[in-house]
């Protein structure tokens, strides 16, 4: 209808029978507009997402079932979007806000959301940074732009942009749409960072011509940096989620002792009654804590003390590294003790529910064995 008078207008809707409609309209949920979509053409995202988060039992799910539930549906939703559209920030702000109440919703959440979501390699616990996540998508874009891809979209673009050769030539215009600007933007910094059109084409081949090329190009648009001490006893599949999040906290000393929260009037250990409860107190340096310990040394032949979190890195970068069978038992048993410790002093503390040590050595082994089932067998050869 563009530069149509209003009486053929009438008469084209009149003989047609088709209703005339307003830009954006929705094609597949997406919207489509002849000019850059504003902030709150986003809405529909942003609603689909709350929507989702406002159905779940918020108080009924632990931490690890909260983040679980984000990564495999929130994270879908997102990904069809930001897979079409480069999404604004204040945009990925709005969901970022949504998820990080929905996990933590109080206003003092024991750790950035960023941190959060950064890759396991760096500290993260896995979850999508967004930005860096959109980017690696409209890479994927600009690897098939490249390649010709037989799709009609991908013909019109390099159709309309034939006069300046192939992709790596092209020379964007005010005209020109956000996509097709964000796709020149991530090709030049592909350039200057990799210095030369070459080893950019390279690496956008070493990304996608797989199917594992989506997190390469994620890793390499966060900035992974990749070392992180704790990964290796963290990012194991046989550890409980709710154990891993207790021990990822642990890790980067975040866990809500009484010395960091600024409202307790009291801050001796709930479990002693005797020191600062801090994160080496509670864990390493309570005689609670100590004897429950001893005990899990003792079963799975452990020598090296657990008395900081430095030396648990040090114990299984040395004596305790590798993958077998009693490798894993020792790890599992770590997150196990480091959970149900934690689980202990909240209990103690809120329910005034006193734990005793025997049971929680006994509720870790169950834990090894449910996790491993297999290891069994081997926890027999160690006893005899």
């Amino acid at each position: 209808m563009a530069g149509i008078d209003e009486s053929t207008k009438h008469d084209i809707v009149r003989i047609s029978g088709f209703t005339q409609g307003t830009l954006p309209f929705r094609y597949l949920g997406i919207p489509l507009a002849a000019k850059q979509l504003k902030s709150s053409d986003y809405c529909k995202i942003v609603d689909a997402i709350a929507a989702k988060i406002n159905s779940w039992p918020r108080n009924s799910l632990s931490y690890a079932g909260k983040l679980e539930l984000i990564r495999s549906v929130i994270q879908g939703i997102e990904c069809f979007w930001l897979s079409i559209l480069t999404v604004p920030n204040c945009v990925i702000d709005s969901i970022h806000s949504l998820c990080r109440k929905f996990v933590w919703p109080s206003k003092r959440p024991p750790i950035a959301w960023e941190t959060l979501c950064k890759p396991l390699s760096d500290g993260g616990l896995g979850l999508k940074n967004l930005r860096a996540w959109n980017l690696a998508l409209i890479a994927k874009t600009l690897w098939k732009i490249h390649l010709r891809k037989d799709s009609l979209w991908i013909k019109w673009v390099n159709y309309f942009y034939s006069s300046f050769g192939d992709i790596w030539k092209w020379r964007w215009h005010k005209d020109d749409s956000p996509l097709i600007k964000q796709i020149l933007s991530i090709r030049d910094v592909l350039i200057q960072r990799m210095c030369s059109v070459e080893d950019a084409t390279g690496i956008l081949h070493s990304w996608f011509h797989d199917m594992k090329g989506l997190n390469r190009a994620y890793i390499w648009f966060a900035n992974s940096v990749g070392r992180w001490p704790w990964k290796p006893l963290i990012n194991r599949p046989f550890i409980l989620p709710k154990h891993k999040v207790t021990l990822w906290l642990m890790a980067h000393s975040k866990l809500l002792t009484r010395d960091r929260l600024p409202f307790a009037t009291d801050n001796s250990c709930v479990l002693c009654n005797s020191h600062l409860e801090s994160i080496n107190h509670l864990f390493f340096e309570c005689s609670f804590s100590a004897a429950i310990w001893i005990e899990v040394r003792e079963w799975l032949g452990m020598r090296k003390i657990m008395g900081s979190p430095a030396a648990i890195l040090r114990a299984f970068r040395t004596c305790y590294r590798g993958n077998s069978m009693l490798s894993r038992m020792r790890i599992t048993a770590l997150a196990s003790t480091i959970y149900c410790i934690w689980n202990a002093r909240n209990k103690k503390m809120f329910d005034d529910d006193t734990q005793q040590t025997d049971d929680l050595v006994r509720r870790v082994k169950i834990n090894v064995f449910r996790c491993i089932p297999s290891s069994i067998d081997v926890f027999q050869c160690v006893m005899y």
